[in-house]
Formats: C-alpha cells, structure tokens, sequence
C-alpha cells in the first residue's frame, strides 16, 4: 500500500467522523459509513457528503448483517454481506463494548460474541476480508476486569486469519507530540490493529515495532502543553453567556479563590481539602472507610496548624446568595489542590489561571497543561479568566475549543443543525483526530514505527 491516494475504508460506528477524518488525511476514500444517532449522522453528512450521497450511510451495522435487525436468526449468508458491502481495504470503527456470552464454547471462540454489535463486525470481516483492521475503544475493554472478553475479541480475529497483538495498545493524545497529531486531552484509548497475514512481513514488522515504540517509550512531556494556545478570544465567541458558569459555581470559586490566594501556608495539601472536616478533633465513626478516616485527620491537623484563617474564612458571606462555605453543598466544601506545578508556593497563588473541574466528588483545580476527557456539557472543564484574550471570569469550552481538543474543525458545528448539548455530546464520544492518523499511518504503512532497535515480536501468529 505505498499509493496512500488508492485505499479505501469501512467507517463503522462513524459518530461525527474522527475516523473519516484522519483516514481522509492519508488519502483513503470512504465507500461506507454506518451510525446509529441521527444527529451525528447529520454532521457527518454535512461535514463529508453535503446532500451528494458519495456513499452509503447505514444507520444500523445489522441492516448489513441480517434480513431482521432483532432476530439473529436470520443472519444473512456471507456471500449476501459481500454484496451489500464495498470492496475496501480497512475496515475501522470505535465499537461499543458489550458484555460478552460466557456460554458457547463447543462452537468456537467467535460463538461467545453473539448478540453484540462486535459479533456483526465479525460477520463483515468474515465476508470481506479486508487487509487491515483498525477498531478503538475505551481504556478499560483491556482492564482487569475484562480479560476474558479481550481475549475473546483477540482470539476471534485470529480466528479469521488475522495477525493481532496480544498486549493492548493504550494511548492518548496528551502523550503525542504536536507534530505527530498530539492534543492536550487526556484521552486513553485502546487500539484493536489486525493485519491479514498473507500481508507482507514488513509491515506486520512495523505494527510490532510502533506497539513496543508506543508502550515503552516516551514521545513527550504533557506538561509542555499550553491550554491557552487552543482557547478562543472570549471577544470573538458569539453568545458567550452560553459557556459561562452559573452563579453558584461563580461563588463557590470566589471563597476558594480567597482560601488559595490567602491562606499564609506555602504549600497547599495534596490530599482532599475538606471544610466540613476543619476541626480541632476529627470526627471519626468506627464504621467508616479506612481512607475517609485518614482524611478527616489530616484535614483536622492542617485546620489546627491554620485555625485562625480558617476560622475566619468560614465565617465570610460569598455570592448573592450570602452564603457561608459551610452553607454550600457538601461536594462543593471538597477542594483538590492539584496545581502545584504551576503554583509551587503561595506567590502568585491563584484558581484564575488554572483549569476546574465541578466533579460529584469536590472541585478539582488542575494546571493549564492538559485536560481530563471531553465529556458532556454539564461536566466540561472550566478555564480561568487569566488563560484567555479579554475575559473577566471562568467559563467552560467551547464547542470550538472543545473540537480542537479532538483534532476537529473549527467549523465543525457553524450551520448549528444540532443543540450544544448534543454537540457536547458528539464530542465527547468522539475519536482524537491525530492520534488515529498517526496509528493508522503506521498500519498502512505510511509512517515509520519510529523506532528501528527493538526486534521483539508483540503478535502471535
């Protein structure tokens, strides 16, 4: 495959086209995507197919797989799927995880799949025989917790006569540099690569060395990331009282803006900060939990090493609601101090160039080097004002900063067809842009693995 111009791929479980994205940019064709949420689908018609209809756009895999989408029984024959799918050289899609059957082994490994979307992945791939495979998921389809069904996904692409890693290839984006496609969103995903083993050695070779090149190697330094580099000017944002945060988050940061900024102690505990624990003696029950425990005490020695502050603090009125800290809900009296790269001591010392998170655990303040995961809108990270051109308080991303996080287009969502909350959505589903053309790149053959010294071989054959 040197002609990067003459492959095509499959998009299965498109979403908004992270995959059609990235694949496009290496110069393969899309002959067919399929996508089950209408409002996805019209953004990806929109973004590749704007009322041409180049391809075929199924809304559900099993529309390819059988005559009944509920009814397994009525599987179409291999030869029938080989007519309604296009001829193509990859096959990719970000698959979503199902439990898999304990039973059916006297029939063989793929039998375990049944009655998941994977098993009618499996039917395309059996019909077509596509040389290479490329499927993502989330991080934790190869946890401890899902051994058996990594195992089985494995064994069944090996079954169909394809060469698959053993190890897990986990990457995210903050870890890649800029110039290979890197983003600063801590985004870890896992990387499903199968190479048809009648392919030449070579580049099976070379999907080895990247699997030991990205498992084993450091390619860069996430804290060189810089969060305000992606962000828009707050003057150029059209509606931006959309993205601003409510009254309550504004007076919850004000009080703990105050405790960062005022609190005479240099550095500021790495432990969870608890106002309803700051007391001269921890309150402690005989049932509780061993960390909680561990906790409350640490949280009561540092009220006694600052109890005048603290209890000053306490007693002051913030918002427009006049509120005391010990007024405010229990999850929002939980303060994580994770910014001491950026603050390492009290000069200096602010929430207002830092990044946030509003978590059901507490409020998470983080340096302005990389985010969390994109999720929906009413999770998204909070950017201080001092991170950006002509802003005067914290907002959350925008839909624009939020696709720049995933290596999208910054007119991904102009003709606004679809509600923040559902582009949020999309979003947060969706694939990181440079992370799969440089994975991919490296299946077809088009990138180097970037390494040349290792000479352990990660597929079983």
């Amino acid at each position: 495959m040197s002609n990067v111009s003459s492959f095509r791929f499959l998009d299965l479980f498109s979403g908004i086209g992270g995959f059609h994205h990235a694949l496009q940019s290496l110069g393969g064709e899309c002959v067919l995507a399929c996508e089950i949420d209408g409002d996805a689908r019209k953004i990806y018609r929109e973004t590749f197919d704007p009322g041409e209809e180049k391809f075929p756009f199924v809304d559900n895999i099993r529309h390819l797989t059988r005559s009944v989408i509920d009814d397994e029984k009525t599987l179409f024959p291999p030869e029938d799927i080989g007519r309604l799918v296009p001829d193509h050289e990859v096959l990719c899609g970000g698959f979503p995880c199902q439990p898999f059957s304990k039973s059916g082994e006297q029939q063989g490994i793929k039998d375990k799949t049944r009655g998941t979307l994977f098993f009618d992945i499996l039917q395309i791939i059996e019909a077509k025989r596509p040389p290479y495979l490329f499927l993502e998921n989330v991080r934790n389809l190869a946890g401890p917790r899902h051994t058996d069904t990594w195992q089985t996904i494995v064994s069944s692409l090996r079954d169909l006569g394809y060469a698959v890693a053993s190890d897990p290839l986990i990457f995210s984006p903050h870890l890649l540099p800029p110039e290979l496609g890197g983003a600063p969103q801590v985004r870890e995903r896992v990387f499903i690569l199968g190479v048809r083993k009648d392919k030449e050695e070579g580049q099976i070779d070379n999907l080895v060395r990247f699997n030991l090149r990205m498992q084993r190697k450091k390619l860069w330094e996430p804290d060189l990331w810089r969060i305000s580099e992606y962000l828009e000017d707050d003057e150029c944002i059209d509606k931006i009282e959309d993205f601003e945060i409510s009254r309550n988050e504004e007076m919850y940061l004000a009080a703990w803006n105050h405790f960062v900024e005022t609190i005479e102690q240099d550095l500021l505990p790495g432990f969870p900060i608890w106002a309803f624990a700051f007391q001269a003696t921890p309150q402690l029950a005989p049932d509780m939990a061993s960390w909680e425990v561990d906790f409350r005490i640490k949280n009561s020695r540092f009220y006694v090493e600052n109890k005048d502050f603290i209890d000053a603090w306490k007693q002051m009125k913030w918002g427009t609601a006049q509120l005391t800290v010990p007024e405010f809900p229990v999850s929002r009296q939980k303060f994580e101090w994770q910014a001491r790269k950026k603050h390492p001591g009290r000069k200096g010392r602010t929430l207002r160039d830092l990044v946030i998170q509003f978590r059901p655990s507490g409020i998470r303040v983080k340096p302005p080097t990389y985010l969390p995961a994109l999720v929906a809108i009413t999770q998204t990270s909070v950017v201080g004002p001092m991170l950006r051109r002509h802003a005067k308080t914290y907002r959350k991303l925008t839909l624009v900063e939020a696709g720049r996080l995933q290596g999208l287009p910054d007119h991904l969502y102009q003709k606004k067809s679809v509600s923040p909350q559902a582009a949020y959505k999309q979003l947060g589903n969706a694939v990181n842009v440079g992370t799969i053309q440089r994975v991919a790149g490296v299946l077809l053959g088009i990138y180097p693995a970037m390494i040349s010294d290792e000479n352990q071989s990660a597929l079983i054959f």
